[in-house]
């Protein structure tokens, strides 16, 4: 990749931005700058505290077909750990950021290209993309935090399944697991689908959001009195918060709420 071809472009919204993969050529492959043009994206974002971050990729063969082998092959062992344990971080702090990311999966997303969709809050997909974590047909483990995301997404089974035969799984499929949370419809754009179904939410109590998550991240196949102690945690932390009063005020002034993040 040549500096007159950026690895990446971030496009600026009122309320976020569009970080979108540029390399086609490589099937939007992620390499180094790609993952440093990304925690500079979120580092921007979380400094100027607004809210949405749509992640993307340059035309519609390829979301993302994961790491650029090529790039892996000139570095040491070392400096592969390096990028390894980096992209890891960077997809963990992602899916744990308050950021109402959505994953724009305009195609193909495999291996750590399924990983970075994974670590997003959202997922929209049009309905010809195929996802996978091929890993295991090339002797490897998905590295980017796949082995936590999957199972916690669609359940141990089912991620089993699919890390020890690497096979992908298409649209309709992903839906129905919960791999993903939304099919593209043919019309509007995706980009366009992406950002109202973020702005859904990004327009709720940021700490609601955040007690709520923080609930499901607590909860197991089984309600627990730990689980439910987390609950009973956010629901009076939050009860007595600006954002609910608004909320309550606005609903029985018939307005709408002005939360504050």
């Amino acid at each position: 990749m040549t500096s007159s071809a950026p690895a990446f472009s971030i496009e600026p919204l009122e309320d976020g931005a569009i970080f979108r993969i540029e390399r086609p050529t490589k099937l939007n492959a992620i390499t180094k700058a790609v993952l440093l043009g990304l925690e500079s994206c979120i580092d921007d974002l979380e400094a100027r505290r607004l809210p949405l971050l749509v992640v993307t990729g340059r035309d519609d063969r390829a979301f993302c077909a994961g790491t650029d082998l090529g790039e892996l092959q000139g570095l040491t062992a070392e400096q592969r750990a390096a990028k390894t344990s980096m992209a890891r971080a960077l997809l963990v702090r992602l899916s744990r950021s308050r950021l109402i990311s959505v994953a724009a999966m305009n195609g193909l997303a495999y291996g750590g290209g399924l990983e970075l969709a994974m670590s997003c809050m959202l997922r929209i997909a049009a309905p010809h993309v195929k996802m996978s974590l091929p890993e295991i047909k090339l002797g490897l483990l998905p590295a980017y935090a796949g082995t936590q995301f999957l199972p916690a997404i669609v359940g141990p089974a089912r991620a089993t399944e699919l890390m020890l035969t690497g096979r992908p799984v298409e649209t309709a499929e992903a839906h129905a697991i919960g791999l993903i949370h939304r099919i593209a419809a043919p019309q509007p754009g995706l980009i366009e689908q992406a950002m109202a179904f973020g702005r859904e939410v990004s327009g709720f109590s940021p700490s609601a959001i955040d007690g709520i998550r923080q609930c499901i991240a607590a909860a197991g196949p089984q309600v627990t009195d730990a689980g439910l102690a987390v609950e009973d945690h956010f629901v009076r932390a939050e009860f007595d918060s600006p954002n609910a009063r608004e909320g309550v005020a606005a609903f029985l002034e018939k307005r709408a709420p002005r939360f504050k993040r």
